[in-house]
Order: C-alpha cells, then sequence, then structure tokens
C-alpha cells in the first residue's frame, strides 16, 4: 500500500510538474517579440468619463502595432493607492500606471514643478510645454535607475476653488479661516496656506464624507472632480482661480522597457498621444456639462476673477523650486519658454 501511495504521489507531483511548464510556455508566448501585453493600473472610477477616455489607450495601442502590444486595464485603485502602484512598477511586479504627478513628486521632487500654482498662465501654455519642452522630455527618461520612465501625460484641467459658503474666492481673506482639502503634496499644502487658507490633507475618496461632517469647509480640483464624486450636493461656489494645472503622468518599469523592441515602444508612445489627443477634444466640453449640472443642483459658478492677488502670494513657492539648484533651474525656465 506505501508503495501504491508513493507512485500515486510522484505521478501527482509530476502532473503539477508538467501543468507548470505548459503554463509558462504559455505565458512566455503570450509575452514574445510578437504579443506583448501590459498592464496599466490607474485610480479613475470605472465607468467615469476619465476611465473610459483612458481605455481607449488599448485600441490605439492594438492599432498602432499591428496587434503586437495589448493592454489589460485595472481601473478603480483595485492594485492599490498611486503610491503603492508607483512602488510596483518600479519593482517590475506591474508594467505601468497612470498617476499624478503629485504623487511622483513624493519619489523625485523635481515632480513637484507641476503642483506649483500658476506655474502655467493658461491652457494652451500647458499643452504646448508638456508636449514640447525638452527639459521636461528629460525629466521623463531621467528616472530610469529608479526603475521608472514615464512615457507620456494625461492633460488633466485646470483646479479651482470650490466653498460650503456661497462666496467668490477673489483674494486671500477670502479663505482665511477655511480648512481646504488638500492633495497629500507639500507643494499643494503650501499654496493653500499662501492662498489664504488652512489645508487638510486627504485622498480625494474622503473629501465628500469630510465636507458632509464638516471636517472641511471646501476643496480645490477640476468641474469633473466635482461633479463625478457629488460634491455639488454638499458646495455652495464653485470659483475659476485656475490655480494649478497638475498633469497625470504615464510611467512603465525600466525592467519592461529594457524588454520591449523598438517598434513597440514606439507603439506605446503613440497610443498614449492619441489618447491624450482624444481626451484634449473632448475636455472643454465635459468641462462645460460637468459646470451645467452643477449650477442645475444651485451650485454659483464664479468666473473671470481678478487672478492677482492669488499670484503674487503664491510668488515664494516659485523662488523656492527655482533656488533649489541647477537642474531645477533649468526645468522651470524651459517650461516658461513656451508661455506664448
Amino acid at each position: 500500500m506505501k508503495a501504491y501511495k508513493k507512485i500515486i504521489g510522484t505521478a501527482f507531483v509530476a502532473v503539477c510538474l508538467i501543468i507548470v511548464i505548459v503554463t509558462f510556455i504559455k505565458v512566455k508566448g503570450i509575452n514574445s517579440s510578437d504579443k506583448l501585453v501590459l498592464q496599466l493600473a490607474h485610480n479613475q472610477s470605472a465607468g467615469s468619463e476619465i476611465a473610459d477616455s483612458i481605455a481607449k489607450v488599448s485600441d490605439f495601442a492594438a492599432k498602432e502595432s499591428g496587434d503586437e502590444v495589448n493592454i489589460k486595464i485595472f481601473a478603480s485603485g483595485v492594485l492599490g493607492t498611486e503610491k503603492e502602484e508607483i512602488e510596483m512598477v518600479k519593482a517590475g511586479i506591474i508594467d505601468m500606471a497612470k498617476v499624478s504627478s503629485n504623487t511622483l513628486g513624493q519619489f523625485d521632487d523635481r515632480y513637484a514643478i507641476f503642483a506649483i500654482p500658476y506655474l502655467f498662465k493658461n491652457q494652451e501654455h500647458y499643452y504646448n510645454a508638456m508636449e514640447n519642452s525638452e527639459a521636461v522630455k528629460e525629466l521623463f527618461a531621467d528616472t530610469a535607475d529608479d526603475g521608472y520612465i514615464a512615457v507620456g501625460y494625461y492633460a488633466n484641467g485646470a483646479r479651482n476653488f470650490y466653498l460650503k459658503d456661497d462666496v467668490p474666492v477673489t483674494d486671500t481673506s477670502v479663505l482665511s479661516g477655511k480648512k481646504i482639502r488638500s492633495m497629500p503634496s507639500s507643494t499643494s499644502m503650501d499654496m493653500i496656506e499662501k492662498m489664504g487658507g488652512t489645508p487638510v490633507p486627504m485622498a480625494a475618496s474622503e473629501t465628500y464624507a469630510s465636507l458632509q461632517q464638516g471636517v472641511v469647509d471646501g476643496a480645490e480640483n477640476t468641474e469633473l472632480a466635482l461633479t463625478v464624486d457629488g460634491h455639488e450636493d454638499l458646495v455652495k461656489s464653485y470659483t475659476y482661480t485656475e490655480h494649478q494645472f497638475s498633469p497625470d503622468i504615464f510611467i512603465i518599469s525600466t525592467k519592461t522597457w529594457n524588454k520591449m523592441s523598438e517598434k513597440q515602444r514606439q507603439s506605446l508612445i503613440k497610443a498614449l498621444e492619441e489618447t491624450n489627443d482624444n481626451f484634449k477634444s473632448l475636455y472643454n466640453g465635459m468641462m462645460e456639462d460637468a459646470i451645467e449640472h452643477a449650477e442645475s443642483k444651485g451650485v454659483h459658478v464664479y468666473k473671470d476673477i481678478d487672478k492677482t492677488p492669488f499670484i503674487e502670494a503664491v510668488q515664494p513657492i516659485h523662488a523656492n523650486f527655482y533656488n533649489k539648484g541647477e537642474a531645477y533651474k533649468k526645468l522651470y525656465d524651459d517650461i516658461q519658454k513656451y508661455a506664448d
């Protein structure tokens, strides 16, 4: 009987070994030079306008590569927070992630430049610099030794203040004494302080409950963030301060990038550019629809304010970044070249 059990046990191990080998061969085949499967994680809610826009990268990548590059998307933060996604990309556990430049600033503080308020004069300056600045391109490629590089950006729009009080945010006195939800970024927190408010750092997902419970008196974000998360039910004013244009960044593991052929790399980059162009073509219309919805809920919208008091208040943030060193000066100056 013991001999029989031993034979059965040996046979079972052999079968398992065969299954492992076959599985390995299949996975290797999927990831061979003629078929590359990349995992892309992000934290936008599945089914939202932004998530649907990001999903188009799969179709664009397949088209550009002749179906050689396939992208599998994990939305809604199912793989973790943005910080955790970056760590997984760095370690090569997942291939790609779309994360905010503010979160990337926790790993390389040069990315904090995109949190500087009024770095970009307007939307045209923002697009022009992000697409043409050689210093930005150098930054994107400069983190290869840290386990990742940036291969594209996603044109998040202008951030604006919204409050539970029906009052336009026209100068620093308006935000005085008010607790404002802040991104967990030292630059963003400093910005809110300089603009008169008291920053309360927290994840975006916590903002609704914090507004509802009085933990914060307001927040700052794009029009779409206001409506997608239901904040229009809790606030009374939305002011176009347009203080930040903070892009999201597509990053890829250095390990993955080094395994890709030049054709696969160029197909991916082109697909990300097409995804961004598609989103930009829809963006302004999406924001107009969002703000109309907010107004229908009783939110008063204030446009065309004089931003001078805020621009002057945040100049120390510009100086602090600029004076960090030559690399920071070069990045800042190159972005400013594209203001016209």
